[in-house]
């Protein structure tokens, strides 16, 4: 389900994937070790990629985030999530 460039969207050292299935990605961020899960969604919506998650590996659940049309898309809000989290920690 995922194709190669996807995975290497998730995958590209700004991320260390934990693990994958067809359906999602489960990854951690390695700036604030915020862990993430993108899924796949099958039923044809406008936003069939829903994204997760948690603070960190130790939490132990994942909470809603939001709902994108790509990957890309995905991955490029979490990158502004980091950000937002890196710049309250000062």
């Amino acid at each position: 389900m995922f194709t190669k460039k996807k995975k290497r969207q998730v995958g590209e050292g700004y991320f260390t994937i934990i693990r994958e299935t067809e359906r999602y990605i489960e990854f951690l961020s390695n700036n604030t070790k915020h862990c993430w899960i993108i899924c796949k969604s099958l039923d044809g919506t406008d936003r069939p990629v829903m994204f997760y998650h948690k603070h960190s590996r130790k939490a132990e659940y994942y909470h809603r985030h939001w709902k994108t049309r790509n990957v890309a898309k995905a991955v490029e809000s979490i990158k502004q999530h980091d950000s937002y989290v890196l710049s309250t920690t000062d």
